[in-house]
């Protein structure tokens, strides 16, 4: 059976395909530390209601807490040490101060996310679709599409 659209979704972290049939909805996940995974939605066990849901971006959050700890970590060890060699975990705490930093600057445009969200007729799960590294109009262009096969398919 021929797709009827796909979409795709890039985040540091996760690469989401999402292939449209006329009864579903495949979606493939690539993520970067835990591999591929495929998953299958009914689109007959989804409402056609659009919900939109902005959520903070983990990893930046993540990030933020790193950054300002290992900051923290390295002062205390700096005023310990009255100016002298910091040794292991100066370096240690500087290390991962700069790595974080980078991480913040890298996540800062993705501080939120919107995502589209069809909730299912019953039970749990449902249809998530993000606003990550596409332009908005190819983004509505897509959810539109499912919203509307959505209410062409039979309840499931």
């Amino acid at each position: 059976m021929e797709p009827i659209a796909t979409y795709s979704e890039r985040l540091p972290e996760v690469r989401r395909i999402f292939t449209l049939y006329p009864d579903r909805v495949v979606v493939e996940a690539r993520w970067l530390w835990r591999g591929r995974f495929q998953t299958t939605v009914l689109l007959g066990a989804l409402k056609p209601e659009v919900r939109r849901i902005a959520v903070r971006y983990r990893l930046h959050r993540y990030a933020g807490w790193a950054f300002a700890l290992s900051l923290l970590g390295f002062a205390a060890l700096f005023y310990q040490s009255k100016s002298a060699a910091l040794g292991g975990l100066g370096i240690l705490s500087v290390a991962v101060a700069v790595a974080s930093g980078a991480v913040l600057m890298l996540t800062y445009p993705i501080r939120r996310i919107v995502f589209a969200r069809f909730d299912p007729r019953a039970g749990r799960g449902g249809l998530d679709i993000g606003f990550a590294g596409n332009d908005a109009a190819t983004f509505e262009a897509f959810v539109e599409q499912v919203r509307r096969q959505i209410t062409r398919c039979p309840r499931a």
